[in-house]
């Protein structure tokens, strides 16, 4: 068509980072589950926990926690306690027993 040009102009926009929050969960032996696969085996053992508030947690940590940092939500099969660690670097690794 006459006056249109064969290039379009597409913008590139670039999404900001989202803040890293992850969940350990933590035996009552003291062995530290991080990933999901592991997780799977002993989420009974966790059935406790109130997954609304873990998400609702997650979602409140992302605005405090600054790049390239991370927070994390620790799950304590123990005494069934939850604590939060707000702008650890990445090799932070919690405490076994609370």
């Amino acid at each position: 068509m006459p006056g249109l040009s064969t290039m379009s102009h597409i913008e590139t926009y670039k999404l900001p980072d989202f803040a890293k929050v992850i969940t350990i969960h933590i035996l009552k032996t003291g062995e530290i589950i991080e990933s999901l696969e592991d997780y799977l085996k002993v989420q009974d053992r966790f059935s406790w926990v109130d997954r609304s508030f873990i998400i609702s947690k997650i979602f409140y940590l992302r605005r405090l926690t600054d790049s390239p940092k991370k927070s994390v939500i620790v799950i304590y099969e123990e005494g069934h306690h939850i604590k939060e660690f707000i702008n650890v670097e990445e090799d932070f690794k919690p405490l076994c027993f609370f």
